[in-house]
């Protein structure tokens, strides 16, 4: 199986596992290049994550800019590597929220690499491909919106459970998304 990793780090060799939000060591792809791509460069400081994307009905990538010029901040004048692999279906573990995404627990060697220059471009350009569409902010509908702010307002609710309120992700989103930050400080009182 094809495999593609997306990381702003250069001359991979071998993925190796490592930890992030879910509390476990895995090695994290997509069998679509251009959501693995996302993960090449990132809008909040680790060890926080931010990519606001889902699929539509054919299995296209669609990601939602929930505020102004977000998409552009996120990847304008970045770079970033798409590592390709290739592995047994057998050994990979299917994550159940994204049906593109695959886990490994053990290294995988890099069959080959692309250096992306300009993610940005990069990505305008598989959006003129019909390979990937971008909801941007001017355009989403209060509905759309209000569910994105939520799933914010979940996450930062989850990156302050320990009790301080000094995290990349609490001050992405205060910087970013000061009414959704207003309503976390309600909620938390």
């Amino acid at each position: 199986m094809l495999l593609y990793h997306g990381s702003s780090k250069s001359d991979l060799k071998t993925l190796r596992p490592s930890t992030a939000d879910h509390g476990k060591p895995y090695v994290y792809f997509s069998t679509d290049e251009v959501t693995a791509a996302f993960y090449a460069a990132n809008a909040v400081e680790r060890p926080f994550y931010w990519f606001p994307y889902e699929y539509d009905a054919c299995g296209k990538p669609v990601y939602t800019e929930v505020f102004p010029n977000a998409f552009t901040e996120a990847y304008a004048n970045k770079a970033g590597y798409l590592y390709v692999c290739e592995q047994d279906e057998k050994k990979l573990l299917r994550f159940p929220s994204n049906p593109n995404l695959r886990l490994a627990v053990e290294p995988v060697a890099v069959h080959h690499a692309e250096r992306i220059d300009n993610l940005h471009a990069w990505f305008l350009q598989r959006e003129r491909d019909g390979r990937l569409a971008v909801q941007r902010f001017g355009e989403l509908s209060p509905a759309t919106l209000s569910l994105w702010h939520g799933i914010v307002l979940e996450e930062l609710h989850n990156a302050c459970a320990s009790g301080t309120l000094e995290n990349p992700f609490a001050r992405f989103v205060q910087e970013k998304m000061p009414a959704v930050w207003e309503r976390f400080l309600l909620e938390s009182e």
